[in-house]
């Protein structure tokens, strides 16, 4: 489906006048034909922040382009837990071969929230893809909140959640397993940093779920055990299917997501294949809540 608008290409608002479809689901955009470094800043900004995700098509960036071209719409920021490529500093390979059984990310999660200031945007290039699987699903974490009980969200506007990287990348977390695969590294420091589990978005002002199984470790105030109940029922509410889109790759597709509204699961459906990415994060702001959230115990 086409978005018809009648704003001119040169405004902020002109994103619409292009002619964009629709990913099957709630979020997304989709744009084929038009080399994506062709459009204002200004425009793809607009857009995200209508669509959450945008995807373009045939987009054959090498590192220093794809970092020039994330270097237009932000600040980009190194990943401290894997190495980026030798001669392209901010992009991070992220590979699954044949041979691997795990995958990195593999679960669903908004991308290092365990910062004190995690990434705005992710973009995500498609280098090789397997011929079939290894798509990405993508959950409306707006959806998620705005159909909770107004009892529960008023709960939940008053929690805050311990995020810690260590659930992930120590020895025994989820990502222990694909450490080779995007050529993990070893030597970063643990980090953790507490943020309300309902995140007003700064551009939107729109409230978001903001938590998730592999990073959220406890509530503020609440044990661990007394926690992981709730953490599991928000995770699970918070991507049923009518709140997800689902993106499938191809070499050169480009993907930019909003980080702040959105939770994405990389789908390890794809054994004996090869599948390579490369990844840019880029600066966003600390979480705020509805509320100032208690950040001790």
């Amino acid at each position: 489906m086409t978005i018809e608008n009648t704003n001119t290409p040169g405004s902020t608002s002109g994103w619409a006048a292009l002619p964009w479809s629709r990913l099957d689901g709630p979020v997304g955009l989709e744009l084929a034909g038009i080399d994506v470094r062709q459009l204002a800043p200004e425009i793809i900004h607009a857009a995200i922040a209508e669509a959450q995700l945008l995807v373009f098509r045939d987009q054959h960036l090498d590192p220093l382009a794809l970092t020039e071209f994330a270097a237009r719409l932000g600040t980009p920021e190194q990943y401290p837990y894997a190495n980026p490529l030798h001669d392209a500093p901010y992009v991070v390979p992220i590979i699954k071969e044949p041979e691997d059984r795990a995958n990195f990310g593999g679960d669903w999660h908004t991308d290092t929230s365990y910062l004190e200031q995690p990434p705005a945007f992710t973009l995500l290039l498609a280098v090789e893809t397997p011929p079939t699987g290894g798509d990405t699903l993508f959950a409306d974490m707006y959806g998620a909140y705005a159909a909770l009980s107004p009892r529960l969200q008023e709960w939940l506007d008053t929690l805050a959640a311990r995020n810690v990287s260590g659930m992930v990348h120590d020895s025994g977390g989820a990502h222990a397993a694909v450490a080779g695969a995007i050529r993990g590294n070893r030597a970063a420091k643990a980090a953790e940093a507490v943020h309300p589990v309902v995140r007003v978005h700064p551009v939107t002002g729109r409230p978001a779920l903001y938590l998730s199984r592999i990073h959220s470790e406890h509530f503020i105030g609440l044990t661990r055990e007394e926690s992981v109940p709730l953490i599991d029922y928000l995770q699970n509410f918070a991507v049923r299917p009518e709140r997800c889109s689902r993106l499938r790759w191809a070499p050169g597709t480009l993907a930019i997501w909003d980080n702040r509204c959105l939770q994405h699961y990389p789908l390890n459906d794809y054994h004996g294949h090869r599948r390579e990415m490369h990844r840019i994060i880029l600066a966003g702001e600390r979480p705020r809540g509805l509320f100032e959230a208690p950040r001790d115990a």
